[in-house]
């Protein structure tokens, strides 16, 4: 059998991500700097990637 591609591999579970994210804004009181502005936008990536490998391809 061939190795599993790295896009098929599953990341880090969506609660986690959304617990990062949640985190982010605590700390900055909902006021994102510059910096925390890269981070969010990273996780929100993370999270859509997520998201999209969750989902099941119909037959």
């Amino acid at each position: 059998m061939s190795p599993t591609p790295d896009s098929e591999t599953p990341g880090r579970p969506l609660s986690a991500i959304n617990a990062d994210i949640r985190c982010l804004f605590a700390r900055a009181e909902g006021r994102l700097r510059d910096d925390e502005r890269v981070r969010h936008a990273a996780l929100l990536e993370e999270w859509a990637s997520a998201i999209r490998a969750s989902v099941v391809t119909a037959a």
